[in-house]
């Protein structure tokens, strides 16, 4: 629940951070009522910027009976589709110790500005397992993820990303709601 509202609160953000105030000179764009000197101006799209990616760095299990550092590999596709925004597809695998946590989903991430090195935060919304140390049971469902990181080398057409992610499974097991914290270090090419 508490994860349902931080994502809440993350969408209520952006759309605040987005909002720009009406110029009262000019009429408000709506669908249907184009300009027609703008006419030409959205028959065309611009290209997205595409990229694989692989990340892998230390995780950390939350009620999953372990305190012992897992290890996080990560694959995934990202497309740039503006200057602040980008669509993701991801597979996640942390495991160790008798611990594993898989997850797959898309979603978006948000750049802070559009420079070279940038700040973002990012969500993901998909399905994940997760099977706790010592225990033959696993839960497996719906799954979230959060984070937050920097973009190092972003106007090239390789980058180098640092990044903190929890993700949880939305279903309860015996020791709580399953979940992973993964420090990363990811390369984008």
């Amino acid at each position: 629940m508490k994860l349902l509202k931080f994502i809440s609160c993350l969408v209520l953000f952006f759309s605040l951070a987005q909002a720009q105030e009406p110029n009262s000179q000019a009429p408000r764009k709506r669908v249907g009522n184009i300009d027609p000197a703008e006419k030409e101006k959205y028959r065309t799209r611009f290209e997205a910027k595409d990229s694989k990616y692989f990340s892998f760095g230390p995780g950390f299990a939350t009620n999953m009976n372990n305190t012992e550092m897992l290890y996080a590999l990560v694959f995934g596709y990202e497309w740039e589709v503006g200057a602040q925004g980008a669509l993701l597809a991801e597979l996640a695998g942390i495991f160790g110790d008798g611990t594993s946590f898989g997850n797959g989903g898309i979603g978006g991430k948000y750049f802070f500005t559009d420079e070279d090195t940038s700040m973002f935060v990012k969500g993901l919304f998909g399905f994940g397992i997760a099977s706790a140390k010592g225990s033959s049971e696993t839960a497996s469902g719906f799954s979230g993820k959060v984070g937050m990181g920097l973009t190092f080398f972003r106007t090239s057409t390789k980058h180098l990303e640092v990044s903190g992610d929890y993700t949880t499974v939305f279903k309860s097991a015996p020791n709580g709601t399953p979940g992973v914290f993964v420090l990363s270090l990811a390369l984008l090419y």
